[in-house]
């Protein structure tokens, strides 16, 4: 299992150089109430950042439009997001199944003929 993380790691790392997307644009999943779930580009090229004692906001702005968008992570602590995934959930129990089909097979690896 660890080897096939390890490959679409690799994998992921080299369409992320290769890719025409400059490396200080974040993409995230909104989580505004008027638009949850929609894919934003933050340009994270600059920006500032805020503390208020228990938590740290930074403030970046939006690449397609001049709206800011602000990240915050607690000060000082370890954090975790809550949301689960459904596509890397899904792409789990794909690795998972992928593995468990090739100890049934007596296989350690696929060989493309």
């Amino acid at each position: 299992m660890g080897k096939i993380m390890a490959l679409l790691t690799a994998c992921t790392m080299v369409l992320s150089f290769t890719s025409n997307t400059e490396i200080d644009i974040w993409h995230k999943v909104s989580t505004d109430t008027y638009n949850p779930g929609e894919i934003i580009d933050m340009d994270m090229s600059k920006g500032y950042s805020v503390c208020d004692g228990p938590n740290i906001y930074i403030i970046v702005r939006l690449v397609d439009s001049e709206e800011e968008a602000m990240l915050a992570f607690p000060n000082g602590g370890y954090w975790k997001s809550k949301a689960v995934d459904p596509f890397l959930q899904n792409l789990q129990e794909e690795f998972d199944s992928l593995e468990d089909y090739l100890q049934s097979q007596e296989s350690k690896e696929i060989k493309k003929k």
